[in-house]
Order: structure tokens, then sequence, then C-alpha cells
């Protein structure tokens, strides 16, 4: 076989770390290959086998591997698998005859090898690996993204574990891959902006603003000049002019658009900005379309790549872990102490219907923590509407009629004390600090509400500092 074929650059250069390579056999092909890459100032190893001695070792260097078909006994595919397992980041090339059997690489995905005919040239051995290392260096370019896009946007801030929360997690993945419009339908409060900045955080343009506007605070006509400005600010800015650039606008509530601003949105749609165009509306938008209040050819295009939310009843699975996600982060902001919480609260939770979806159970979770400092998270402080008042918390608005307010102050502060007594064990010094009175001003309001250790013949009441006052 002639050898003066002429000598191929690649188009892209390989670094000196990348030019070492194993062929693996002991035929002509394989040595054609061996000698064509020694003559390329390439580092070459031959093993006869992958099972031979030391190969394993020899393999995990490599940065190619040349893979001759006829050198191996079993099944090319059952080879190419154990090849993965030793070195997942090599490239392969597998050197094959007209008359070798066809492989089977099923399963192999991104692993499946580039095949070169022989006998070898020298021009074809170079452009397969060309394109084989290239491709290969694609792959680990595109992991190293995924994982840094993964440690900045996690799609775990899409709390819930229910069927639809998954399903809402894979559609806002395949949805920020991806270009043009969006359209988010669900209940005000259900999480649609949350959906929008995940979309944004995790597309092309996420190193530019997100830009939130809300239709109803629109006045008429006033969507235009915002996409006008908006447009120019992927440009040089005209002198004086301010710069405004986008990656994503958000544009929530679209069922309320005029008409004149639904034409103008509907343009944008049509010939898409350079910036991503995320639309937020309510479950009736098909309602309205009917009714003529919204534009037919507008929904039509945004409901192209639409998700839809379904309200927090629907999906009552998600409420528990969704429960703990904000009492972790009310509690991370207040700089508060994470509170418990009874499984009786989690179930009174799940039985309600929640009409402003997530956000209302979010508040409510930020104003129990705002307000139980040093209670034990409880129905207490949770709306009557969601669960009754347990004993020993505030009198339902029908009982304080009956007594006068200092007495009704009084209970709750005697309350708040015993809890706090119990809490810490009955340390009144510890107690005084979760309360931040002084020592000697607990003790005070202690004498005063009978909360004083007396003999008693109960042992679990004695070195207590505290009175029996029952369970939380």
């Amino acid at each position: 076989m002639s050898l003066a074929a002429p000598v191929l650059a690649p188009r892209t250069p390989f670094a000196a770390g990348d030019r070492f390579a194993i062929v693996v056999g002991d035929s002509q092909p394989a040595r054609d290959a061996a000698q064509f890459l020694t003559d390329e100032s390439w580092r070459v190893d031959r093993i006869p086998s992958i099972r031979s001695g030391h190969a394993e070792e020899r393999l995990r260097n490599a940065s190619v591997v040349i893979l001759d078909a006829g050198a191996t006994a079993e099944p090319v595919g059952e080879t190419m698998e154990l090849l993965r397992e030793i070195c997942p980041e090599a490239a392969t090339v597998l050197l094959a005859g007209a008359n070798s059997p066809r492989p089977d690489f099923t399963g192999l995905g991104p692993a499946r090898p580039r095949t070169v005919p022989t006998p070898v040239r020298r021009e074809s051995l170079l452009t397969a690996l060309e394109a084989e290392m290239g491709y290969r260096s694609l792959l680990r370019e595109n992991r190293i993204l995924r994982d840094e896009l993964r440690a900045a946007t996690r799609l775990e801030d899409w709390v819930g574990c229910s069927n639809e929360a998954a399903e809402i997690r894979s559609a806002l993945t395949t949805t920020a891959f991806s270009d043009g419009p969006v359209l988010i339908v669900g209940e005000p409060g259900s999480g649609r902006r949350l959906a929008a900045e995940l979309i944004h955080r995790l597309g092309r343009q996420s190193s530019l603003p997100f830009v939130p506007l809300h239709a109803a605070s629109l006045p008429a006509g006033g969507l235009g000049p915002i996409l006008a400005q908006l447009r120019r600010g992927d440009r040089e800015p005209a002198a004086g002019t301010h710069d405004l650039r986008a990656g994503s606008l958000y544009l929530s509530g679209a069922e309320r658009l005029r008409p004149g601003d639904q034409a103008i949105l509907d343009d944008a749609v049509r010939r898409p900005p350079p910036f991503r165009l995320l639309v937020s509306a309510s479950p009736d938008l098909p309602g309205r379309v009917r009714a003529g209040t919204f534009s037919k050819g507008l929904f039509r295009r945004l409901e192209t790549a639409a998700i839809r939310i379904p309200p927090l009843r629907e999906r009552r699975e998600d409420i528990p872990a969704l429960l703990l996600h904000f009492l972790k982060q009310s509690g991370e902001t207040s700089g508060e102490p994470p509170f418990g919480i009874s499984g009786a609260t989690v179930a009174a939770c799940g039985g309600y219907h929640w009409p402003g979806n997530t956000a209302e159970l979010r508040m409510w979770v930020e104003s129990a923590v705002a307000t139980a400092r040093v209670s034990r998270f409880s129905g207490a402080v949770l709306p009557e509407t969601l669960c009754p008042t347990p004993e020993g918390a505030t009198p339902p608005a029908g009982d304080i009629g009956t007594r006068s307010l200092k007495e009704v102050i009084a209970g709750i502060e005697k309350t708040f004390i015993e809890r706090a007594l119990r809490r810490t064990g009955g340390n009144q010094k510890r107690a005084a600090q979760a309360l931040r009175l002084n020592p000697t001003t607990l003790h005070e309001k202690m004498k005063r509400h009978g909360l004083l250790q007396t003999p008693a013949s109960d042992p679990a009441t004695r070195g207590a500092g505290v009175r029996r006052t029952g369970t939380d």
C-alpha cells in the first residue's frame, strides 16, 4: 500500500494532550492506522485486544481508541460497551472491511464509533478522527454547559412531588431550550411568573434582564412604545436615550389587553423580537376568544407553545412540600429558627381549597412565621377558614364579648409564657431570651399568672420551674 498520499491538516488542530491514540488489533489495517498517526506526530500505543494484560490501565489515558473489528472475539457492540466503561471520554474509530459483519450498536447513543473502511487510507482516517474528536468535544462542552446551567438554575425551584409538578418541570425544560413566544396559562397566584422566570434563566439570553410587565397597567396603545424601545435596546442607543436591553419580556394578564395592544402583540409574535416573549393569561382566555373580546388569530399563534399550570386545589400532593419550602424560606428571611409543623396542620392545609393558589399559601406561611416567633407553628396562626383555633390560642370573636380586654390579653400572655417555658425545659433565663424579656420581668409575670413552681406530689413537676400545663 502506498503511503505517498498528501497529509491532511485537520481543520481544528488537536491539542497536544489529545494526540494519544491506542490502536487495538494486530492486523494489517491496524498497523497501517498506527503508522499513519505516528507519521502525523501522534503518540501511538498498540495492544492486541482490550482484554490483554494492563490494557485497561493504558486505555484510561487514551484520547482516541482505534478498534479493528476483526481483533475482538465477541460482538463489536459488546466491546464498545466495555470501552465506554473504561474510557468514556475517548473518541472511538472502528476499522471495518466490506465483508465485516454489520456491527450492532443498539443503545450506545453518543458512544457509537465512526467507521473507517479498510484498506485504510490516510485521508479517510484523519478525516474520521477530526470529525469524531470534534463531536466528542461538543458533547463535553454541552455537558459542562448543562451542569453549569443546572447549578445556576435549579428546576427544584418549582416545588412539588405530584405528577402535575413533574410535567410542569419537563415542559419548562423543553420550552426553555427552544425559541419563540410562550403562553403560560393558569389562575392568578398559581406560579405563572415563577414559570416565566425559570424559562428565562434556563434560556440562551439569561445574562440579559428579565423585564416584567402587567397588561392591566398599560394605557391604551402603551404596549407598542415599550416593545419598540426594547427592540432598539439590542442596537447602539442614540445619544441622550436610555439603553434598555432585555433577555425576556414577561407580559402577565394578557386577557386584559385592549384590542389595539392585542394587534401590537400579534405583530410581535409574527415578527419575533430580539428578546424572548413570555405571556401569561388566565384559564378563561378561550372563553374570551369565543366571546370576541380577544383576538382568535393571536390566541392560535400563542397556543402553539403553551404551558398550563393547574390550580393548587388540583395538585394537593404538592401542599406538604410547598409548606416546608415556604416555612424554610420565611425562617431564613426573618432570621428565626425553623418552626415545627404538626401533622394536623398539614392535613388541614390539604383539605382547604386555596382560592389564591400558591401565592395564598405562601402569604399565610409568612404571616404565621411573623406571628409565631415564640410559639410552635400550629393552627393558631393560620386563617380560621383553614383550621379551627386550637385550645389555648386567641379566643374566637364570639367569646371576646364575655371577657374584658385586660383578661383576653392576660390569657394570651400566659399562653405564650407557658409555651416558651415548655420549649426551654422550664429554664426561665432561656425563656426570657426567647420572649425578649428581662428575666426579672418574666419572673414577675409568672408570679402574676400563677406559673411559679408550687409544691406538688407529681415528681415530673419537681425542678421543672413551671407547673404542668398540659401538652401543646
